[in-house]
């Protein structure tokens, strides 16, 4: 009985002892308060974005903070271990800009930032920023284009907003020039600097004062070893179609129409030689050709235009490439510095033979304009059986296209190694009719590798006209990268249009969805003045040909 009585006690005096601590934890949650040192918790990131002429850096406020409450370190280092300090600053704020006076431009850098507490104890930890940052430096140079180069004299141009003082010159063995600017060219906002090298590579940086405010590449031209120069008055077809292969063709300024005997408009057909056709301005706004269609057949078969207009209207041309025949290997085919309008079907056409009896090393076109195209059920490059290489597009322009779509290698076939297809800094707007699917690139079940970067992608389809839903087409092991592209308004028209889609294997970065205002007939692309598309490629600087980013 004595043990139940004491079991009795203990059992009492426990539910007791709780009932007090129960009590004391209620009131330490209703009165107690938690200290400010313990708040300051670190921020949960830090971030660095690149600038012209400055680097910003950002991060969320301090957990359980308010606005003002806390002060945060900032320290900057070229190394991500923080060895050597380049930079550092205490504020209250939580974003700072950085100035091209503090950091050195073109150097990565990192930084780390941390909250401050009332003594250094109770400091939080560091956060660092995941990916390297910098300063770009300024770029008041606009884009050097062909036209522009000769084989001793170059012309450069800059922001008209600007007040450069100097220009250094320097060749690959860092051999420099400095040319000293003038009034007159400040007002002009442009320069031409003489005395170059024939076929030498050239970097030119641009100063004011003793700060650099832009760099820019070139190569000089070859000096002028035409084999042949003719005139609007000659028989271009003739003299075309007779030249030797390896033939350099000069054209002097003015306007050449390809015809046949009896004055009516003819293929200029290239048959089993390759030839370069060249304006000697090398400005194609001088000089243009008429044409109905450029036709290639035998193998070594192929062509360089540079500098030169090819309009199909007056012609009434179907293509302007187009590949016949047997069995041939073509040589490489470039496009440069040229404008090629109103196409009635495409401006390439590589379908005409067997699956691989066409083979090609290199499609190149750069810097160029391809616009006013007819609503016809073909491709842009139409190279269905084609057996190629690489196909690579770079700064260039294609507007007002009613073409089916882009790329087109429908067909499915054995290929040697995979073909690779490149388009960079290029500015694609009104593209994609008959209802057909995959408008930027239809590769059937073929692997590719297919790369499209700094690029903007506008209006699909064409203006009265729609497209399935789907964007691109290839084997799914294909290697598919879209980056650093604007891709607005592309849809597949009709009365109730779907967004376009891309299929899973696509891999995608840095996508943007800019309006920019144009419809699917818009062929003046230049780049609103505000636009985030000005900043927005792999190296800061715009998207889309660089022709319409100035």
């Amino acid at each position: 009985m004595k043990f139940l009585n004491n079991k009795i006690f203990r059992y009492i005096a426990f539910l007791m002892v709780l009932g007090l601590a129960f009590t004391a934890c209620t009131d330490m949650d209703n009165n107690y308060e938690v200290p400010d040192d313990m708040k300051r918790f670190r921020p949960v990131r830090i971030t660095g974005a690149n600038g012209e002429i400055a680097a910003t850096l950002t991060w969320p406020q301090a957990l359980f903070t308010d606005p003002g409450e806390v002060n945060y370190q900032v320290q900057i280092s070229q190394d991500s271990l923080f060895s050597t300090i380049e930079f550092e600053k205490e504020t209250a704020a939580t974003t700072i800009e950085v100035s091209d006076e503090v950091l050195e431009i073109q150097v990565d850098y990192f930084a780390r930032v941390r909250a401050l507490g009332v003594s250094s104890a109770q400091d939080s930890e560091w956060q660092r920023t995941m990916e390297p940052f910098r300063i770009t430096g300024e770029q008041i140079f606009l884009p050097t284009f062909d036209n522009e180069i000769g084989s001793s004299t170059v012309l450069l141009r800059w922001r008209p907003t600007s007040n450069p003082t100097s220009i250094v010159v320097s060749d690959v063995a860092d051999n420099s020039i400095t040319y000293t600017l003038t009034d007159a060219d400040r007002q002009a906002a442009q320069v031409i600097l003489e005395g170059l090298t024939p076929l030498m590579s050239y970097t030119a940086e641009i100063f004011e004062g003793t700060r650099i405010k832009g760099t820019t590449s070139f190569v000089m031209k070859e000096q002028s070893i035409f084999d042949i120069v003719i005139g609007p008055g000659d028989n271009f077809r003739a003299i075309i179609e007779d030249a030797e292969d390896g033939a350099i063709i000069g054209l002097q300024a003015g306007t050449y129409d390809v015809i046949d005997s009896e004055g009516a408009f003819a293929n200029l057909r290239i048959v089993g030689k390759t030839i370069t056709l060249q304006s000697v301005s090398g400005d194609p706004s001088d000089t243009k050709v008429n044409f109905r269609e450029l036709t290639f057949t035998e193998s070594g078969a192929g062509i360089t235009v540079r500098g030169i207009t090819f309009d199909g209207g007056p012609g009434i041309g179907a293509y302007f490439l187009n590949f016949a025949g047997g069995a041939a290997q073509f040589t490489d085919i470039i496009v440069d510095n040229c404008i090629v309008e109103n196409v009635g079907v495409s401006f390439m056409r590589a379908n005409r033979a067997g699956n691989n009896e066409h083979k090609m090393g290199l499609i190149q076109v750069s810097s160029s304009i391809l616009r006013n195209h007819n609503v016809e059920n073909y491709h842009v490059f139409h190279v269905d059986k084609l057996e190629f290489r690489e196909i690579e597009i770079t700064n260039s322009t294609f507007s007002s296209l009613g073409s089916r779509g882009f790329i087109g290698w429908t067909t499915n076939i054995t290929m040697p190694v995979t073909p690779k297809i490149t388009v960079n800094n290029v500015s694609i707007n009104g593209l994609g009719s008959r209802n057909r699917n995959d408008v930027l690139l239809d590769c059937n079940n073929n692997l590719v590798e297919f790369t499209m970067r700094n690029s903007i992608l506008n209006s699909m389809p064409f203006e009265g006209q729609t497209v399935g839903v789907r964007l691109i087409r290839a084997n799914p092991d294909s290697q598919i990268v879209l980056s650093h592209t604007n891709m607005f308004n592309l849809t597949t028209g009709g009365a109730e249009p779907e967004a376009l889609t891309l299929q899973t294997y696509v891999q995608t970065s840095n996508i943007l969805n800019v309006d920019l205002g144009w419809n699917s007939r818009t062929t003046n692309l230049t780049l609103p003045a505000a636009t985030p598309l000005r900043t927005a490629s792999t190296t800061g600087g715009p998207i889309g040909d660089p022709r319409w980013a100035f």
